[in-house]
């Protein structure tokens, strides 16, 4: 009899206990113990995260476009050109600033905010002595000038800084909200 009983019964995955062979849903715990079933943990888990991937992915594309739509600064790469620039120190309460001041045209026909500034600092050997990446905050128009202003906290005596290289890495579209 107890032959006949194993061939009869299997043991349910989710307490362990002998349960008709032929049942979909065990007894004891109420877990459905075909794989199609939404009391399923997996098909359960599919259910809930396969629409919620889903609308993450609409939301990044969508909100992507919205930080940062097209075109790109990279496409328009060197349209914002620096016209006239200088460098000026300044004592401020948190110590001396080095403030590189000018003004950029914008060659391209996309208006671009938000400008970055690579500047190169050198000694009077032409030697790098310091660089730095700064942000301006301004619109610059198509077809249009701006005055720009990049301040920048010194690594070095102010003795040493002689000359300086500056130049527009990256802008973004002015149609960025955010």
């Amino acid at each position: 009899m107890s032959c006949d009983k194993q061939d009869t019964n299997k043991i349910c995955r989710y307490c362990a206990e002998s349960i008709p062979a032929a049942a979909k849903l065990c007894p004891r715990c109420r877990q459905w113990l075909t794989f199609f079933s939404f009391r399923n943990p997996i098909v359960l888990f599919l259910a809930w995260s396969v629409p919620f991937l889903a609308m993450f992915g609409i939301f990044t594309y969508f909100a992507g476009n919205i930080m940062n739509p097209s075109p790109y600064y990279s496409a328009y790469k060197d349209s914002i050109r620096i016209l006239k620039s200088n460098m000026n120190w300044v004592e401020t309460s948190d110590g001396p600033r080095l403030y590189v001041t000018g003004i950029l045209t914008n060659q391209s026909p996309v208006a671009w905010k938000d400008p970055e500034f690579d500047c190169r600092f050198f000694n009077s050997k032409g030697q790098m002595i310091d660089a730095a990446n700064g942000l301006a905050s301004l619109t610059v128009l198509s077809g249009a000038d701006s005055a720009f202003r990049v301040a920048v906290k010194p690594a070095v005596s102010s003795n040493d800084y002689r000359s300086f290289k500056i130049s527009v890495s990256n802008a973004r579209n002015w149609r960025t909200v955010f």
